[in-house]
């Protein structure tokens, strides 16, 4: 079942999300800042985060915000599926999930950046399979040699 993220959750997401083997120790760094924010103030301001929840186990989660000074855009900031239940389609019905999420909460464009990598080919295949389109690529973004893919989809007409 998907629910909300609680605050007891953050070691659980982090461990999950280091061991997909797609993330920088940097970026597991920002994740345990980001949820610590979203916690105590974030959640405030529309941020949102959800786990997909098997008999107390978290399996996968997203977090997803409004994306500021814009007419009803949001960011998709973090989506991870533990490793041992890729493949079973979990990520795809949480993504899914923020998409529905979004529409009912009047949004109108949900935007993802990964990473333009060989290693992140399979990422940017997911979005492509589920609709999303390559609006921009940012050589050398994150490093060199490390550029941004960015990813829309119109969720209203």
């Amino acid at each position: 079942m998907i629910r909300p993220v609680t605050d007891a959750d953050t070691d659980a997401l982090v461990l999950l999300t280091a061991g997909t083997g797609f993330f920088k120790p940097l970026e597991l760094v920002a994740l345990r800042e980001v949820l610590d924010d979203f916690h105590s103030t974030n959640h405030e301001e529309g941020h949102r985060a959800f786990a997909w929840d098997e008999n107390g186990c978290i399996l996968g989660y997203v977090y997803h915000a409004p994306t500021p000074m814009t007419d009803r855009s949001w960011h998709l900031y973090w989506i991870a599926v533990d490793a041992s239940q890729q493949g079973r389609g979990l990520g795809g019905k949480l993504l899914a999930f923020v998409e529905q999420d979004i529409r009912e909460l009047g949004g109108r464009l949900l935007i993802i950046e990964t990473s333009t990598t060989e290693h992140y080919e399979p990422t940017r295949k997911f979005y492509l399979k589920y609709g999303y389109t390559l609006a921009a690529a940012v050589p050398d973004f994150y490093a060199d040699g490390d550029g941004m893919a960015v990813f829309t989809k119109r969720l209203i007409g």
